[in-house]
């Protein structure tokens, strides 16, 4: 009882309290395991949710489908883990999004849309560029702190929507996008699982573009190789463009496709065929031009991915209005060239209405080296076969001129043959004459084998027709279009141009070859540059042959030329006068020539006229008339000798004065200058009628130019006899004149006791102008003069001669020698009437004293050698013969034991070697030195032989004289 006074009369009991504390364990034990139970429902949802996944994902991942089921597949799973009624799979090409698979509310929208996001990208382009995933749960709310604004033109935009970025490795390939018309529909488990699938997804069109891109590059190439067999097959180069751009439009969608050739002289790119019905031949494109004019230009291939650029409205994913799509995207488009052996064939151009042209680079370009190829192929047979054509056609040429001998047969041959191998019009042969200066018509033949009669007879002369005119002077082909009159046909065999090609052989001109295109033939530029090689190979075998004819005539005529010409030869030289030679010649030149006049004039230096010689055809009164005359050089025009300094070898054609028509008796004359050794000698002159509108023929002009040779020599020879004879006489006087010289000169050397003398003496020429003398004086001196006229030759020998006479004379009357050399130039200033004179130097030697006394009248002084030392013993006179009056002294020099005393003319020191260098008084001193212990005799042969020592082989150009003296 005191137990329960204790008790609050409001607590609550232990029942109670246990009751509660039960109920609130039994809550417990309830929220706990209600707990568990949702986290095992939360769990087994997420393992069927990943089950679901990983189904979905085993399923993308491994379905071996395209691009576009592979989408589909992608969306159907999608709609397992979230609401995929407005559903959207998109890829990106560029800057274009394309739709692969979109429903909204649940149907299916037209695919595959493209848009282009480069514009706007709006929420895809940012999801592109930053690879994040973007969750909106309600546009309306969340529109300002979108990262990208949307542009919504339909009437009922999405509400809510989830954009996941497919990524694969650092490129985002394309985007899943769901959308709800309601308000926060998608949750971040939502994006979650998206997320996953769409990296699965990613893979598998990774894969799948791979798988499709080596699939689609093998049937590719299969399609390569079976346009190649095709094209391969083909010989004809405008069969293979037409099939290469059909085949390749067939097989692999491009449109249009064009091959291009180069054009040869410009370089230019020549469409020659193309898939959209395009005819050839239109189209140019130059070089450097274009895509097709750079490629072929850099030899690469240039790709042009957005050919053109258009500008879009660039709308999000979310718009309803997606469904209008954007207009075609820019063409693509890639130029190839085609290369075989670094030789540019043409070009492979190949436009897309996709983008994307690149990738398919590869397989382009083995079509364009298999296109190429063959190409190449069928241009080598066609050259083959042209070049066979060719040789052929050159074979017949060179058969048809080896069976033509004659000019004749060969202008008939080469203008027939020409217009049936080369299918000109016509084609004709002139050939150049020389004497007329003018080209003459040979033979001219149509393609119809009709020879025009009057071409034969046609003389075209320089001047008269340009485009010859042209030819002629540059040796060069020319075609024109401006057809003489005179050739022109009426229509319809009009002709369009004309070929005119030189004729030459070794820079000798010898016609030309005419042809002619008509203006009905079409125009063929292959076929032109055939038929231009054809031709130029043509003329050259025409050249050859038209030279061969020639010289087989040339060495005809030289044969019968040489026959006339040896008979003339026989005749002149059987004679030996010289009227006797011309006569002969006189009287065979009418006989082998046929002139109707001749003469020959002989000219006469002496008297500078020329005077008539043998004739023919000249009546007495004219041969009378003509040897009255004086004919002077001056008639005739300049007639200089040959360059070479040879014999006659042309003539000049005169029209002659009255007096010389009148002797000839023909109105022209030719006149042959007969030069022999570099002289004029005479002339020839003929008078003839004219021939074939010309004076002489090349034959008789050989002829008389042969004769004309015959007559000069003979002229020169009997000239040379005469000078022979003269150069024979005069030589004859010059050996009796150097006899008698030698014997004016002292013969050995004077015996004066205590002395030893020897002297030399040498003429440059036959004569000479030095000299020197011993004169025996009567009170035992003896007086010794050395000398040296001015001058060489005959008059010096001669003033010698006088000199030494004199001389003589006055040293016998008088003792001094300055007053005998002042008394001989008395003497000979008033007795010599020539401009010559004499240096002197007269010394007198006594014997008995040792002295000697000299004088010196301009002469080299003797050189006195007395021990080591030399002394030249100069005076101070001039020369004798040179003025009235002259003032000579007296000097007197004592001569010592073995003193040398020289005495020598100025050809002893002034003689020269080959490099000339003149011998000197020092080396005359040397040499007399050298010898100074040795007798006057030995010492004169050193001397010499040191003079001829130093000259070697030069030729001496002065006299030598020298004398020695020398005290014993």
């Amino acid at each position: 009882m005191p137990l329960q006074q204790l008790q609050p009369p409001d607590a609550l009991s232990w029942p109670s309290i246990s009751f509660a504390l039960l109920f609130a364990a039994l809550f417990l034990v309830s929220y706990v395991l209600w707990r568990r139970y949702q986290s095992r429902q939360l769990l087994i949802q997420r393992v069927a949710e990943l089950e679901q996944l990983s189904a979905a994902g085993w399923s993308i991942v491994t379905a071996e489908l395209d691009v576009d089921a592979l989408c589909a597949l992608i969306a159907r799973e999608a709609g397992q883990v979230i609401d995929n009624t407005t559903f959207q799979v998109g890829l990106f090409a560029g800057p274009l999004y394309e739709i692969v698979y979109w429903t909204i509310d649940g149907v299916a929208q037209p695919t595959p849309q493209s848009f282009d996001l480069s514009q706007q990208p709006g929420l895809v382009g940012w999801i592109r560029q930053h690879k994040e995933a973007l969750l909106v749960h309600d546009f309306e709310r969340q529109t300002a702190t979108l990262p990208a604004a949307p542009r919504y033109v339909s009437h009922r935009p999405p509400r809510s929507a989830i954009f996941i970025p497919m990524v694969r490795g650092d490129t985002v390939i394309g985007v899943l996008a769901a959308q709800s018309l309601q308000p926060n529909r998608f949750a971040d488990e939502d994006m979650r699982r998206l997320m996953i699938l769409a990296n699965q997804a990613a893979a598998a069109i990774v894969n799948a573009r791979l798988y499709e891109q080596a699939e689609l590059r093998a049937a590719q190439l299969e399609l390569v190789h079976q346009i190649a067999h095709q094209v391969n097959a083909v010989t004809e180069p405008e069969s293979i463009f037409e099939q290469v751009v059909q085949l390749t439009h067939e097989q692999f969608g491009f449109e249009p496709v064009t091959i291009y050739g180069i054009d040869p002289l410009s370089g230019d790119a020549v469409r020659k065929a193309s898939s959209d019905g395009t005819r050839p031949d239109l189209a140019v494109i130059r070089k450097q031009t274009g895509i097709v004019g750079t490629a072929v230009s850099q030899r690469r291939t240039l790709i042009a991915d957005d050919v053109d650029t258009a500008v879009a409205q660039h709308r999000p994913v979310g718009d309803d209005d997606l469904t209008t799509p954007l207009p075609p995207p820019p063409r693509a488009e890639i130029a190839i060239p085609l290369i075989v052996n670094e030789h540019v064939l043409g070009a492979l151009h190949v436009c897309s209405p996709h983008h994307g042209v690149a990738a398919e680079q590869t397989v382009l370009e083995a079509l364009a080296a298999q296109v190429a190829g063959a190409i190449y192929k069928t241009q080598q047979l066609a050259q083959q076969q042209e070049r066979a054509w060719l040789t052929t056609a050159q074979l017949e040429v060179a058969a048809a001129l080896s069976r033509s001998a004659q000019l004749d047969e060969i202008a008939r041959a080469v203008t027939r043959l020409t217009p049936m191998l080369t299918g000109v019009a016509l084609c004709g042969l002139l050939l150049w004459d020389d004497e007329l200066e003018a080209y003459r018509g040979q033979t001219l033949t149509t393609v119809e084998g009709q020879e025009a009669a009057s071409f034969g007879r046609r003389v075209y002369r320089l001047g008269q027709w340009p485009a010859l005119d042209a030819v002629h002077v540059g040796q060069l082909p020319l075609t024109t279009p401006r057809v003489p009159a005179w050739l022109q046909r009426p229509e319809p065999a009009a002709l369009a141009r004309i070929t005119l090609l030189p004729l030459h052989a070794a820079g000798t001109r010898l016609g030309m070859l005419l042809t002619a295109v008509s203006a009905a033939a079409a125009p063929n530029p292959a076929r032109a540059r055939t038929q231009a090689e054809l031709l130029e190979n043509i003329a050259d075998q025409t050249s050859r042959a038209i030279e061969n004819a020639y010289l087989r005539q040339a060495q005809q005529e030289e044969a019968w030329v040489n026959t006339v010409l040896l008979q003339i030869a026989e005749a002149v030289n059987s004679r030996i006068e010289l009227d006797e030679i011309l006569t002969t010649i006189v009287r065979l030149v009418p006989m082998l020539v046929g002139v109707e006049s001749f003469i020959i004039l002989i000219w006469d230096e002496e008297s500078g006229l020329f005077h008539a010689g043998p004739s023919h055809g000249i009546g007495p009164m004219e041969r009378g008339l003509i040897e009255t005359l004086e004919i002077e050089l001056d008639e005739f025009p300049p007639l200089p000798p040959p360059a070479n300094g040879g014999a006659t070898a042309s003539h000049y054609a005169l029209q002659p004065l009255p007096w010389l028509e009148k002797v000839m008796g023909t109105p022209r004359s030719s006149v042959f200058p007969l030069h022999a050794r570099g002289r004029l000698v005479g002339v020839m002159v003929v008078g003839m009628q004219a021939e074939n509108g010309r004076p002489l023929s090349a034959r008789r002009l050989n002829i008389l130019n042969g004769i004309a040779q015959q007559a000069a020599t003979a002229l020169s020879n009997n000239r040379l006899y005469a000078e022979a004879a003269e150069r024979e006489r005069l030589a004859q006087e010059l050996r009796v004149a150097h006899q008698i010289q030698a014997s004016l000169i002292p013969h050995g050397s004077p015996d004066i006791p205590g002395f030893s003398v020897a002297s030399f003496w040498r003429a440059a020429r036959e004569v000479s102008g030095d000299f020197y003398d011993f004169i025996p004086l009567p009170n035992g001196s003896w007086g010794i003069v050395i000398a040296d006229v001015a001058d060489k030759g005959i008059p010096a020998a001669l003033f010698m001669a006088l000199s030494r006479t004199i001389i003589r004379t006055v040293a016998f009357t008088r003792d001094d020698p300055a007053d005998v050399l002042m008394r001989v130039n008395d003497i000979i200033f008033a007795e010599a009437q020539s401009d010559l004179f004499v240096t002197v130097f007269y010394a007198v030697l006594n014997p008995r004293r040792m002295t000697l006394a000299y004088a010196n009248a301009g002469h080299n002084p003797p050189l006195l050698l007395h021990n080591d030392r030399a002394r030249l013993l100069s005076g101070n006179g001039m020369a004798l013969g040179i003025l009235p009056d002259v003032d000579i002294e007296s000097r007197e020099v004592r001569l010592q034991h073995d003193d040398i005393l020289l005495f020598y003319t100025d050809g002893i020191t002034e003689s020269v070697n080959e490099d000339m260098d003149e011998f000197g008084l020092d080396r005359l001193r040397l040499a007399a030195h050298g010898a100074r212990q040795q007798a006057a005799p030995a010492i004169i042969q050193a001397l010499t032989d040191s003079l001829q020592l130093h000259a070697g082989d030069a030729a001496p150009f002065d006299d030598v004289t020298l004398v020695v003296l020398k005290r014993e």
